[in-house]
């Protein structure tokens, strides 16, 4: 079984516009809301795909329930902490004509240590022996950086495959508890490996190479329109995505890595499993929300992902 957690999460959003330009009214064409959070991305994608999975997280208020309720639509396994003080953040997301889109993010509310370790009691009651565990996104609204890593120590005994898609402190110490998986994009790796990096294989290469201590199994390094390059037990692979007519960028990692789980869980082979995370994203990118994508269009895509072994 797969078991998400979203520490931050929320309701997204979207408003349609034009063009944003500073210091000028800009018109909404359109609104739509939907859920946000890493966490929640990942339990609707993986549904999406056919996969079940357990979403635990902490909400709060009447926002909070409405995330969880959208969850339920989806027909997700909620096993949320929900407190009814307070009211779970409001994620605005502005998407242009072009593509373009602009995140004004709230910080969410801060998370008490009462109501995590009611989290993480819900957890530990929930989760099997040798499941998988996915640790995903913003986790500031918890005032210890190692979060993730008190997770990690208190289902230390269950034997878990850990998925880490975060960034900043979170990532930096949760890496020390090696990981299954990681799921870094540019930058993230820029500031684990301490240097800026480019889009270019060697330089990503050395990179990957740099975090050999940790024992992370598989890095999955995305490089938005560029793709993606892969660290796996067999090989270091990078896939190229097809072209596609690009309505919203965001959510398309979350769909990627939700793609490596699926293909993980059923034991597909390398190639196939990166061609089917990347087709995956790909259709996300032509959706106008932030999370979900047609099932169709996506294996439509896949046979047009191109993955190569480089070394």
């Amino acid at each position: 079984m797969v078991n998400t957690v979203t520490l931050n999460p929320a309701v997204d959003k979207v408003l349609y516009l034009g063009k944003l330009e500073k210091n000028v009214t800009s018109r909404v064409q359109d609104t739509a809301e939907t859920i946000g959070g890493k966490g929640t991305h990942v339990s609707i994608n993986l549904k999406i795909l056919g996969e079940n999975s357990k979403a635990f997280g902490i909400s709060h208020g009447k926002i909070g329930q409405k995330i969880i309720d959208m969850l339920r639509k989806f027909d997700v396994d909620v096993h949320f902490t929900h407190k009814d003080n307070f009211d779970s953040r409001t994620n605005y997301l502005l998407v242009e004509e072009n593509g373009d889109c602009t995140v004004v993010a709230e910080k969410g509310v801060q998370i008490s240590d009462a109501d995590f370790q009611d989290m993480l009691l819900n957890m530990k009651n929930e989760i099997q022996n040798n499941d998988y565990l996915v640790l995903s996104g913003d986790a500031s609204n918890y005032s210890d950086s190692t979060v993730y890593n008190k997770i990690l120590t208190e289902l230390k005994d269950k034997n878990l495959k850990v998925f880490l898609d975060t960034s900043g402190d979170s990532l930096k110490k949760c890496i020390k508890e090696s990981p299954f998986l990681i799921k870094p994009n540019l930058d993230e790796l820029s500031s684990l490996c301490g240097r800026t990096l480019t889009c270019n294989d060697d330089d990503i290469l050395s990179a990957i190479d740099s975090l050999e201590p940790y024992n992370i199994e598989i890095i999955a390094v995305s490089l938005g329109s560029a793709g993606s390059i892969i660290k796996t037990p067999d090989g270091i692979y990078k896939a190229t995505p097809p072209k596609v007519n690009v309505v919203n960028t965001i959510g398309c990692g979350d769909c990627f890595l939700s793609g490596l789980i699926f293909g993980i869980s059923k034991n597909m082979t390398t190639t196939y499993m990166i061609q089917l995370a990347t087709a995956a994203s790909a259709a996300t990118a032509e959706s106008s929300m932030s999370v979900g994508f047609e099932l169709s269009r996506a294996l439509e895509l896949i046979p047009l992902v191109t993955v190569s072994k480089i070394r």
